[in-house]
């Protein structure tokens, strides 16, 4: 039904200071009881909500995808209808840049936001307040915090690293942990 990206820290940290940082950002730390979660988190992890909307459906985050449009398909379905050779030569010319014009437009945004969510992992981990926050993507199909969620995998994630391609490609199920 939605998407949802919860995050980890230390049980330690200040959560309210960090929530101000999340706000500040666009996202938050609410406490998120899941037991099927915290049954997988390492000792000193606590577990949380990031979202202040409804979902996370519209953000980038593991949202990279590849789309190919089949314009020799819509040719061959425009052939049949008995459309003229040109007249399918013009048709299919103008759908490419409609579609290459709203590309455009869907990467802007989606690098907009992926600076936003860049900053907010900048943020929480520049304020001294913890080392690492984890990151995790699910698609839940019923309530949040009573969905058994399985975590396939903890990834650390390098100072190094390309941190917007690899927000952009987060798998589902995968916890990232990104370190200061």
């Amino acid at each position: 039904m939605c998407r949802f990206v919860t995050a980890t820290l230390p049980v330690s940290a200040s959560v309210d200071a960090l929530d101000a940082i999340a706000r500040a950002h666009g996202r938050r730390f609410l406490s998120l009881p899941s037991s099927s979660v915290a049954g997988q988190l390492e000792s000193g992890e606590a577990y949380f909500l990031t979202t202040l909307g409804h979902c996370d459906c519209d953000e980038p985050v593991g949202a990279r995808r590849m789309k190919g449009e089949d314009w020799e398909g819509l040719a061959r379905k425009l052939a049949r209808k008995g459309w003229s050779e040109g007249k399918v030569a013009r048709a299919v010319a103008q759908k490419r840049e409609q579609a290459e014009a709203s590309d455009g437009a869907e990467r802007r945004r989606a690098n907009d936001d992926l600076t936003r969510w860049l900053a907010f992992v900048d943020a929480v981990l520049a304020s001294a307040q913890v080392g690492e926050l984890g990151l995790l993507l699910h698609f839940y199909s019923g309530r949040i915090e009573d969905e058994a969620v399985t975590v396939r995998e903890r990834r650390r994630v390098g100072r190094d690293e390309d941190r917007a391609a690899l927000l952009h490609g987060m798998e589902h199920d995968v916890l990232y942990l990104f370190h200061a």
